[in-house]
């Protein structure tokens, strides 16, 4: 079969593969479509602290199962159309013990540690695969994992009703947090963002934004907040400035939330998140039912939310190279996708 294999850093390549073989708790998956995640680029540039390769890349699957484990009598069906949750926990280390299984201490992923999904087949656990709605079309159902990391993010950071929310980066991940703050009820959400064909993009989502080269994020806080400082701020960017200045952003007792996954170091001066008494939060992935509260989210308010508009690029396997172009260079506007039966 067909498969984008990230040989080594830097090096990706269509090739063809053997078919993946299930295990005895396993189903083979005819992959429909994956999604381009930014964790997909940190992998790719060798930034991720525990990728390996070789692996096919993507962890963001929708398929169609070609087989269950012999005897299965759960609720999935030989054909019917499914979401993956990428997370594989050992299940006895004490993270896992703890019902941490997202951070389990000998954790692996799809398309990170084990070969994902921008391949023609592949497999997954059958207690990770997740039945989206019928009447919800291919191209919203694929955004399915990067909501139940939205979801996630929510269950964390705890917000507020009338909550004031800054989020430097209108990527993906800024877009899908930003209307996740607002249907929890936050206040004004604001939105950071230099890429100005991205941030219009992000406005026409009915998301507020700044353009940084153009407006000071110090000068908006004390605009919006009075100088207090905002109660959550997320970095989403990954950029190193606006991690540094995400306590200064933050209001005292407030929450700072950074959901980069690079090994890159920063000169953080933690005194400043001492002495406002800020709470700053981990985030990585999700529990199972995260991930099913995540696919149920997006079923109910796709339509009322536009939220089918977050699909901007539509590609083949075979242009997987482009994809990762775009996603390197910024010239995608929001999600990219990858029809994997299409060479």
């Amino acid at each position: 079969m067909k498969a984008a294999v990230l040989k080594n850093w830097f090096d990706l390549e269509l090739c063809d593969i053997p078919m993946p073989v299930p295990n005895e708790h396993e189903a083979l998956i005819k992959v429909r479509y994956g999604g381009v995640c930014g964790s997909d680029m940190t992998v790719y540039r060798g930034k991720h602290m525990t990728a390996t390769v070789p692996t096919v890349l993507c962890h963001e699957i929708l398929g169609n199962i070609v087989s269950l484990p012999e005897g299965y009598d759960g609720p999935f069906k030989v054909g019917q159309r499914v979401l993956m949750n990428p997370v594989i926990s050992c299940g006895h280390c004490a993270a896992c013990r703890r019902g941490l299984g997202h951070v389990c201490e000998n954790l692996k992923l799809l398309g990170i540690h084990v070969d994902g999904g921008f391949a023609e087949y592949t497999k997954v656990g059958v207690d990770k695969l997740c039945a989206p709605d019928d009447d919800i079309p291919d191209e919203v159902a694929i955004l399915g994992e990067p909501f139940a990391v939205g979801y996630h993010v929510m269950l964390r950071s705890q917000i507020q009703p009338g909550d004031k929310i800054f989020i430097s980066g209108g990527a993906t991940v800024g877009l899908y947090i930003a209307i996740f703050a607002k249907a929890f009820g936050a206040g004004r959400v604001i939105i950071s963002e230099i890429n100005e064909s991205r941030r219009q993009f992000v406005e026409s989502m009915g998301i507020e934004t700044i353009n940084p080269s153009q407006t000071d994020a110090m000068d908006l806080m004390r605009e919006v907040t009075g100088g207090g400082g905002f109660d959550i701020v997320y970095d989403t960017s990954g950029a190193a400035s606006a991690v540094l200045q995400m306590p200064d952003l933050t209001r005292c007792g407030g929450k700072m939330l950074s959901l980069g996954l690079s090994g890159d170091a920063y000169q953080f001066i933690i005194g400043k998140v001492s002495f406002k008494e800020i709470t700053l939060i981990g985030n990585r992935l999700y529990s199972q039912e995260d991930f099913e509260n995540g696919v149920r989210f997006l079923e109910d308010n796709w339509r009322r939310l536009g939220l089918d508009r977050m699909v901007t690029d539509r590609l083949t396997l075979g242009e997987i190279d482009k994809a990762i172009n775009m996603m390197i260079n910024g010239t995608n506007l929001c999600k990219i996708i990858i029809d994997c039966q299409q060479t």
